[in-house]
């Protein structure tokens, strides 16, 4: 499948960037997106644990903190679901099957309750569509919001230059971004 062969293809450039070079980037990223979004709005909102090389999200986590958000966090169960919870230090953390932590907890947000879900990507096609690891988490947790007479969040994609793909890939389940931030482009899809 040409998608298969793309994931496998971003995922080796992803390995070949230093790690001086994935601290720049990640910080550019991060500063794109505190100086181009009006984060003090957003009560509720999803980030994540970084996986592999996936855009952190530390500088973003210290910004919402300011305002007394709720952060979210994605958490993984059996027969491939995926649910949102609530992160406060508090809460002990785990690791999942995949080595990818999450919080220990049973306080779980709907995806419609969001202003904001930060969401990493693999690459992003030319109509903002997302493509993951493969599994589909993402993609099955939010399809509720499709088709939905709910307010939706803003979905954001945070990624690198190099994972903007010039091709159509989507699939109709896959997710699409509102915004792509990169470290050197902010990308909307209506």
């Amino acid at each position: 499948m040409v998608k298969d062969k793309i994931r496998k293809s971003l995922l080796e450039q992803g390995l070949t960037l230093s790690s001086q070079s994935i601290d720049q980037l990640n910080t550019q990223v991060q500063k794109n997106i505190i100086e181009s979004l009006d984060l003090s709005k957003m009560k509720n909102v999803l980030l994540y644990f970084p996986y592999k090389q996936e855009i952190k999200t530390n500088l973003l986590h210290q910004e919402l903190a300011k305002y007394s958000h709720n952060i979210y966090m994605p958490k993984i169960f059996p027969e491939r679901i995926m649910k949102f919870n609530l992160y406060t230090s508090e809460y002990s953390l785990d690791k999942n099957k995949y080595g990818i932590t999450e919080v220990n907890n049973e306080e779980y947000l709907e995806p419609h309750l969001f202003d904001a879900m930060f969401i990493p990507f693999v690459g992003v096609d030319v109509n903002g569509f997302r493509i993951g690891y493969g599994g589909g988490y993402f993609d099955r947790a939010l399809t509720s919001l499709i088709g939905s007479n709910h307010r939706k969040p803003l979905i954001i994609g945070l990624g690198y230059d190099y994972q903007i793909l010039s091709k159509n890939l989507a699939e109709p389940h896959d997710l699409r971004y509102h915004k792509v931030i990169t470290e050197s482009r902010i990308l909307s899809y209506n």
